[in-house]
């Protein structure tokens, strides 16, 4: 299932802030080890395993001809939070056996440099009406959290900014069209104030629909 970030306990919130933030530094400065180390270091914080996985797989394709000399120590610090399959893998890249390259299944959503390889996008982009229900029952609950609960008006427009591009990020990739209405209804209840994003969205996949039934009746 394609995960949303748990954003349940508050003091998640400026960690994530904090990696996404080491993640745009990272476009601009590649092959920066200080950069890669923060975000790992970052990443472990969290409570999710997919961002450290996506940082990692950054690094060893950013910093290719370092792995040789920090790689061992760089995963002695977090195989403990590594799916052994996957620490596997990565050990393999140490000895020159294996490199990351651009596309790589090593990869995840949360990887800036590197792109997951079709196999694993594929694995990806399967989702069904459970999981949809699942994301949209954990965005709303996160947004009405965060809105109810933090005090400082900036941060808080801050996280529900986060939240929020997170499920739009889900809802293209995904083509997660039942996740984006049970929230959009369920904010409504609420009385939420729909920005120009949301809008755009809900336009995007009501053209979506109306391009498919337009293609479908011309083609029969």
């Amino acid at each position: 299932m394609y995960e949303l970030a748990s954003h349940g306990r508050k003091k998640y919130y400026k960690n994530w802030i904090n990696y996404r933030l080491y993640s745009r530094q990272l476009l601009r400065q590649t092959m920066n080890t200080d950069l890669h180390t923060s975000r790992i270091m970052m990443a472990l914080e969290l409570d999710e395993r997919e961002p450290l996985q996506g940082a990692l797989a950054d690094m060893f394709y950013g910093c290719w001809y370092d792995v040789p000399y920090f790689g061992p120590r760089m995963l002695a610090q977090v195989e403990h939070k590594l799916n052994p399959k996957v620490l596997a893998d990565f050990t393999e890249c140490l000895g020159g056996k294996h490199y990351v390259t651009a596309v790589t299944p090593l990869a995840t959503r949360w990887s800036v440099l590197v792109s997951p390889s079709m196999r694993a996008f594929d694995h990806q982009l399967r989702i069904s009406a459970d999981d949809s229900r699942k994301v949209a029952d954990s965005v709303i609950s996160n947004l009405i959290d965060i809105y109810e609960e933090e005090e400082d008006d900036e941060e808080r427009d801050m996280m529900i900014a986060e939240v929020e591009n997170e499920f739009f990020n889900h809802c293209i990739a995904t083509d997660d069209r039942l996740a984006f209405s049970l929230v959009w209804w369920g904010l409504a209840k609420k009385d939420w104030e729909f920005h120009d994003n949301w809008i755009r969205q809900r336009q995007f996949f009501e053209q979506k629909i109306a391009d498919s039934v337009r293609y479908n009746i011309v083609t029969v």
